[in-house]
């Protein structure tokens, strides 16, 4: 499974991605669905959508299983709204009257894709008739139920109950082995009844002995039903899984990653699955990777966010931060406003370290890094990046107050806000330190730094744009 990464990413490429993996979907539009409006692309065969419980992962996920017709040849259901979204008494409006859902699918013109919009028409949902056909499976928690919880006769008739055929499981030992790091010398299910009632039980053999699911771990049952449906099902199906880490150890976790990136790359499924694992995430390529974060302005997704970040964010910051030195407080107080207005995710995801001038911005990055910590540095403007090694510089030709201080829209508002002349203070103080500007202003604003600090960066994004530092966000995220 080493190579399944680069196995899978070959087999996705836009030349040959429809030949390879049929239909899939390529993107959804939501809108009006448990209070999200917003759009979601996918851009690997495996996708992990990942946020703090709420987010609306798994309104996400669901929907995507209601974008195909069952094929012809198969019995199993089809997904409806209706199947995730039931209107009750207590749930009397789970979407809006205008609600819809647009779907875009990979065609055989490469670059062409299909699109059908599912839309709510009164009291019945329009658009499924024109949608492509795959096999879809949804699995939850119930995929794999321990028997004693059901009450099942291999329980309480367990004296009783009698074989019969034996299920064999075509590489599920091998499969199952890497998962958990455990010699499984056979994976089977066995056919069990008693009177009219007839079940099966999941069998495995190791370490010289043999027991059924009624001896195993949660987590053990979860991923042996788990990997019989994604082996045993038809290729190119859709499948749905919900925080499938759900009772693996960690480094189970990370491997259990790894083989859906082998089962996809063999078998050409596409899978979508929602995780809080940052094992799991860190498993898999940056194309695979959202993140849904739902605020005071709605529901946003985040592409290709690391399993760092995923773990800082979802710890609330308290694990698994990155530190990013900075020369002084401006510059801490500019990329943090920077990254609020474009990535508020990222703000727990780092530590902004304000180490001194750029050589001591260096220096604090070294030691951060002998000390095992991810470490950036975000040098002034005036400085030469190094993106190779994670050295880059805030935007724009001059230190980040001179930036801020010569931009005439800031200069107009210190006017207007604390009655200070800007201009007239570097006529005053022409060998002023552009280090010294707020605090001049300060004085003779008779105001707090750290409110002139504040004001005059906001005042200074407002007026240059979200254009302003995107390209540096962007490299940030993708480092983090």
């Amino acid at each position: 499974m080493t190579d399944s990464k680069i196995v899978l990413s070959a087999k996705f490429k836009l030349a040959s991605r429809y030949a390879n993996f049929g239909p899939l979907l390529t993107k959804m539009e939501v809108d009006g669905f448990r209070g999200i409006k917003a759009d979601i692309e996918f851009e690997y065969p495996v996708t992990a959508i990942t946020g703090t419980n709420g987010s609306g992962k798994s309104t996400l996920a669901q929907l995507s299983l209601c974008a195909y017709r069952r094929p012809v040849t198969s019995s199993d259901k089809r997904y409806y709204v209706p199947d995730f979204f039931p209107v009750s008494p207590v749930d009397p409006a789970p979407f809006t009257a205008d609600a819809a859902v647009k779907y875009e699918y990979q065609t055989e013109k490469a670059k062409d894709s299909q699109s059908v919009t599912v839309t709510r028409v009164k009291t019945k949902w329009s658009g499924y008739k024109r949608q492509p056909e795959r096999d879809c499976y949804y699995v939850g928690l119930t995929l794999y139920i321990p028997k004693v919880e059901m009450r099942d006769m291999s329980i309480y008739r367990s004296s009783k109950i009698e074989l019969t055929d034996k299920r064999d499981f075509a590489d599920g030992a091998k499969y199952i082995s890497q998962i958990l790091d455990s010699a499984y010398n056979d994976v089977y299910f066995q056919g069990i009844e008693h009177n009219d009632k007839q079940g099966e039980l999941g069998i495995t053999e190791r370490f010289g002995t043999s027991y059924s699911e009624n001896n195993m771990g949660f987590g053990e049952g979860r991923v042996v039903y788990m990997v019989r449906l994604l082996e045993t099902s038809p290729l190119q199906s859709l499948f749905v899984i919900e925080e499938p880490e759900t009772s693996l150890h960690e480094s189970a976790q990370y491997r259990l990653a790894s083989y859906l990136l082998d089962v996809c790359a063999r078998r050409k499924h596409q899978i979508i699955l929602t995780t809080h694992s940052s094992a799991l995430t860190e498993a898999l390529p940056p194309e695979a990777r959202k993140f849904v974060f739902r605020g005071d302005a709605g529901v946003r997704v985040f592409d290709r966010i690391s399993g760092s970040r995923v773990r800082a964010t979802l710890s609330n910051g308290r694990i698994g931060k990155v530190a990013v030195c900075v020369e002084d407080n401006f510059a801490s107080a500019m990329l943090r406003e920077m990254m609020r207005r474009h990535d508020p995710l990222m703000l727990k995801a780092v530590d902004l370290v304000e180490a001194g001038d750029t050589k001591a911005v260096l220096t604090a990055k070294s030691f951060y890094e002998k000390a095992g910590m991810k470490t950036l540095a975000v040098r002034d403007a005036d400085t030469a990046p190094d993106e190779a090694t994670n050295i880059f510089a805030l935007p724009g030709t001059m230190p980040p107050e001179k930036e801020v201080f010569s931009c005439p829209d800031v200069r107009e508002r210190i006017a207007a806000e604390f009655q200070v002349e800007f201009t007239k203070l570097m006529t005053q103080y022409p060998e002023m330190d552009h280090h010294d500007y707020v605090k001049t202003v300060a004085y003779e604003a008779q105001e707090d730094p750290a409110h002139v600090r504040a004001c005059v960066i906001k005042w200074f994004l407002d007026a240059n744009g979200p254009d302003w530092g995107a390209d540096l966000m962007k490299k940030l995220s993708m480092a983090i």
